[in-house]
């Protein structure tokens, strides 16, 4: 079975006034295989658009996170996108088939 990769947002700043300019977003990548899951957790700060060029923050997220994620990618860039989900592909592997255990030592005498 595939690892199945999903990001989300566990929270994020947005200004008072105006628009509401979402500044920083907590987001999570999760990858599950079967019964087995990890996920990385991380927070980027967004650049500011211009007002002009800044959509209202109830229109924003009327698509749910949709849009959030995306200028979260967006941000990130191609790069740490795919860094992100490999490494949560590759620990969803290793979790599910691991090569080393941790085993507890001989007890005291």
């Amino acid at each position: 079975m595939a690892v199945t990769i999903t990001w989300s947002i566990d929270s994020h700043k947005h200004e008072t006034a105006g628009k509401k300019c979402i500044s920083s977003v907590s987001y999570r990548v999760t990858g599950v295989d079967g019964d087995t899951t990890d996920s990385i957790y991380n927070d980027v700060k967004l650049d500011r658009p211009s007002d002009s060029d800044m959509q209202e923050y109830s229109d924003f997220l009327g698509s749910g996170n949709t849009a959030l994620v995306a200028a979260v990618k967006a941000k990130l860039g191609t790069d740490t996108v795919t860094a992100s989900e490999n490494a949560i592909q590759n620990s969803v592997a290793m979790l599910k088939a691991p090569t080393e255990v941790w085993t507890s030592g001989p007890a005291a005498a």
